[in-house]
């Protein structure tokens, strides 16, 4: 077991300014004793994110220009003892889900699908030596996923 599976993660949320200008704003998980300075100067690469959208995305660590966490309702009532949703519903839509138009073709609907395999397979993830706060997270998409694109067939065959 890594040293960080024994302890859950806070998540912070922050708007993270990006080498090329841009910006993206998503929540990073730190170790309860740990500081998000800490983590940006550990002898890791590259930095797990979890966008506003929940997808888990990796950037690495030189390509990060600037880390602002942001102060939110939503954090502060964590301390008062309510318990905030970690991410939000996934979409009942399996084309939403998928990232595909409704009159995507099987071939674009099957291409869609095996992306967000690849974007979010929790084996990949544990590969990576990421928490099992990142790894249920990513169960969970599957599952989703993987439900999304079994509709679709059938809605497909049906007709």
């Amino acid at each position: 077991m890594q040293d960080g599976d024994k302890l859950p993660k806070r998540r912070i949320t922050a708007e993270i300014q990006l080498a090329d200008g841009s910006c993206v704003r998503a929540a990073l998980f730190v170790s309860p004793q740990g500081r998000l300075l800490d983590m940006l100067n550990d002898n890791r690469g590259f930095v797990p994110v979890e966008t506003e959208a929940g997808q888990v995305m990796f950037l690495r660590k030189d390509a990060i220009r600037r880390v602002t966490p942001l102060v939110e309702a939503k954090q502060s009532s964590e301390k008062n003892g309510s318990s905030p949703r970690r991410e939000p519903e996934p979409s009942s839509d399996p084309y939403e889900l998928l990232g595909v138009p409704a009159n995507a073709t099987a071939e674009a609907i099957r291409e869609a699908y095996r992306q967000r395999c690849r974007e979010n397979h929790p084996d990949r993830l544990q590969a990576l030596g990421l928490s099992k706060e990142y790894i249920d997270l990513a169960t969970r998409r599957m599952a989703a996923i993987n439900a999304a694109y079994d509709q679709l067939r059938e809605l497909r065959h049906a007709r």
